[in-house]
């Protein structure tokens, strides 16, 4: 709470904002654009599959005999005529009369259905369409299914297998949504453009007034990177508009001097300025205004916006001012475990009851975990995790157990204590296991379970015992808790920084090396003379997806034309061009040229699969003119730095350039990036991986002689030799020297 409130203070000190409402706006008459044109409200039908929802819990049983579907409800919709759709197949054995199904919405008991009413008949599927009252409807709602089942009147064993229900998978949820004209008011931000209760992927349009320059690319690469970080595991797409009008929520960058046609007529502005107002040809969609007198306005206004809008009340904010924004230290993002310190589990929590387990029937506790990607594990042990838990008392003849997982796949188990007193303190170790190739692959460093490249998933189940008590068994009375302390921790402060690189698997998951300063300061984007709004789209939805990893907006991220005169040192570049441009107007001896050409050198490599050197690539020439769309990433170390790398995002069209997005923005796609170079087209993705390999970070000198020599183990044998020779003759010319000595004192 203190760290929040000291963060407040901060960004407050940062930021001075002097917002305005409608009633104090003397210079400037926006009336006309507040409310829109009056038109009636778009109404959509849904339909929402339990599937879809992430529904699992099919089956119900005399234990887990309760199941639960969530689904929400943006704060610009308003749903009405919902209906519950689903069917289930109940157990032959169950009693009719005494078995029955209860449905709550929100728990509100909608119904209560019976089973085997006949039972004479027992039908295989049983079909119901529920109304629900849409009075009950939250942000937040639920349907649970909750079975009583009996099987024996006089012996009731709620362990049975008999004791079952299950419910169709093509159940679902169907419902109208109609939409709102909510107030034009900064205090909602980052609602309605993105609403967190709306667990689909965001999609909000950027629109400028023409081809955006590069200051302005800037500002929106902020706001899109915050916006990402926003959406976190959603993800993010901003397609670019120039001069259209959206149909949706969307982003409007506006100079004085640049205005899109349908806001031509907007006001000037003295300083930079955030407007929210109703969209001009649909009221019930809202437009985020970035307004300022030119593109360096744009981005204040920008920044004024990601730091300060927790501050801006009204429909208008003008930014007086942004003072010095401290720079991001190396590893610190805030969605990445810290490599300073161990960090606690009451870091990672969500929400207050994360950490705790109740009853029988009790999901594993869930802590999302995201670590540095370069991490050198090589021939550790593991990760240090001190886990500290307690549980409610257990009888002397049970063995409930503690059971760890990360994605899924077991780590370790612990025995419960069976009594109270304490709480229950172990050190364990996140397992590092090694591949079998050869050590010098980012592959072959990593943890059993944990991808250091994407965010883990890292489980805690309890699992409770029961006691049978005579011959039948029944159902624990209850109360059992399962908490895991928050002063648990996981410590990661002990290794250091150093991995092989190109590895594009790293980039497309982590958006290293670009994310190791989490506002992008050390990052140079390099796009075409005249960037095509597909390939600016590219842009926008690659920082998006960097705001999501690091949980921080890339403020400092710095873009540049072909054409410009370009310092590459002490930066790691991100190229985004076309083949056909990407030479043009570059003068033969600069630096722009000298990179073009390695990154035509890698492109050549990788359409030729890797089968020649980059001498002989280089030499080869085949000259063919296809009309299909290609798009190739790929990765090398930088001409100018040993230490920086250079990632390439080369399309051949526009169509090319949305194969390129929809590779890097889909979860599936992102598992077929890795090596030095990928291939994208129709047909799916093809990867490369050179034998050329250069590395990036630092290691103690011993261990990094070790580490390169470990696969030539005679390199190793041979130079451990001449060491201990080395050692021995100084030894020897040291034993040799005092012998002088004592003989010439002898003398005397």
């Amino acid at each position: 709470m203190i760290k929040k409130l000291l963060n407040t203070l901060v960004i407050f000190l940062l930021i001075s904002i002097a917002w305005q409402t409608n009633a104090i706006e003397p210079m400037h008459d926006k009336s006309m654009f507040i409310n829109g044109y009056p038109e009636s409200a778009q109404v959509t039908s849904l339909r929402l599959d339990f599937e879809a929802l992430g529904f699992t819990d099919y089956k119900l049983d005399g234990i887990n005999n309760n199941s639960r579907v969530d689904f929400t409800n943006r704060i610009d919709k308003l749903s009405k005529n919902l209906m519950l759709n689903f069917s289930y197949t109940n157990s032959p054995s169950l009693i009719a009369n005494v078995s029955h199904l209860k449905v709550y919405f929100n728990e509100n008991l909608v119904t209560v259905l019976p089973i085997n009413k006949h039972s004479s008949v027992v039908k295989n599927t049983v079909n119901h369409n529920l109304a629900l009252n849409s009075k009950y409807i939250q942000d937040y709602n639920q349907i649970r299914f909750e079975l009583v089942g009996y099987y024996d009147l006089t012996c009731q064993d709620y362990f049975s297998r008999s004791i079952w229900t299950e419910i169709n998978k093509s159940s679902n949820i169907t419902l109208d949504e109609t939409s709102l004209a909510i107030d034009s008011r900064l205090e909602y931000l980052p609602e309605p453009f993105f609403d967190s209760k709306d667990y689909s992927k965001l999609m909000l349009p950027f629109v400028f007034a023409t081809t955006p320059n590069k200051e302005t690319i800037e500002a929106a690469a902020t706001l899109s990177s915050w916006f990402g970080a926003q959406a976190d595991w959603r993800g993010a797409d901003f397609p670019v508009l120039i001069n259209k009008t959206p149909e949706q929520h969307s982003v409007v960058f506006i100079t004085n001097t640049s205005k899109p046609d349908f806001l031509a007529d907007y006001p000037d502005v003295e300083k930079p300025t955030i407007d929210i107002i109703s969209s001009p040809i649909n009221r019930y969609k809202k437009m985020l205004l970035i307004l300022g007198r030119d593109e360096k306005d744009l981005k204040t206004a920008v920044n004024g916006l990601v730091f300060g809008h927790k501050i801006m009340t009204g429909r208008s904010a003008s930014i007086e001012g942004v003072n010095q924004i401290p720079m991001r230290k190396a590893y610190d993002a805030p969605r990445w475990l810290r490599g300073d310190r161990p960090v606690h589990f009451s870091e990672l929590t969500d929400y207050p009851t994360q950490l705790q387990a109740k009853g029988l029937n009790n999901g594993p506790i869930k802590l999302n975990i995201r670590l540095a990607p370069d991490l050198f594990t090589w021939r550790e042990k593991g990760i240090p995790i001190t886990l500290q838990y307690r549980n409610t008392p257990e009888d002397e003849t049970l063995d409930s157990r503690l059971n760890m997982l990360i994605n899924q796949e077991f780590i370790s188990g612990f025995i419960l204590e069976r009594n109270d007193s304490a709480l229950s303190t172990t050190k364990t170790l996140l397992p590092l296991i090694a591949n079998s190739d050869t050590t010098q692959n980012t592959e072959d460093f990593s943890l059993d379970g944990i991808d250091l490249a994407k965010r883990n998933e890292l489980n805690f189940d309890f699992r409770f015992a029961v006691l049978k008590k005579g011959e039948c068994a029944v159902a624990p009375p209850g109360g059992e808790y399962g908490v895991i302390d928050g002063h648990s921790s996981i410590d990661a402060s002990g290794f250091d920084h150093y991995i092989a690189l190109p590895d594009l698997n790293v980039f497309a998951n982590s958006g290293f090396p670009f994310t190791k300063y989490a506002d992008l300061q050390q990052t140079l984007v390099v796009l075409d003379n005249n960037p095509t709004p597909k390939a600016i789209s590219v842009l926008l939805n690659l920082t998006g997806h960097f705001g999501a990893i690091t949980g921080y907006p890339g403020h400092r991220l710095t873009v540049q034309h072909l054409n410009d005169n370009i310092d590459y040192d002490d930066k790691d570049v991100l190229v985004i061009t076309k083949p056909n441009t990407a030479t043009n107007n570059v003068d033969d001896g600069s630096q722009t040229n000298i990179l073009l050409h390695n990154n035509q050198r890698a492109i050549k490599q990788a359409i030729y699969n890797g089968a020649y050197d980059d001498d002989d690539a280089e030499k080869i020439q085949i000259n063919v003119k296809s009309s299909g769309d290609m798009a190739v990433i790929t990765g090398f170390q930088s001409p100018f730095d040993s230490e920086r790398s250079i990632v390439s995002l080369t399309a051949t069209t526009n169509k090319a350039f949305t194969l390129l997005d929809n590779a890097l923005m889909s979860s599936e796609s992102l598992e077929l990036i890795k090596g030095s170079a990928a291939i994208i087209n129709t047909q799916g993705i093809k990867t490369i991986k050179t034998d050329k390999q250069y590395f990036v970070g630092h290691i103690p000198v011993h261990t990094l002689i070790w580490f390169h020599l470990s696969d030539h183990p005679f390199i190793l044998a041979l130079l451990s030799i001449l060491v201990l020779l080395l050692i021995s003759f100084i030894l020897w010319r040291l034993l040799q020297a005092l012998t002088y000595k004592r003989l010439a004192e002898g003398d005397k």
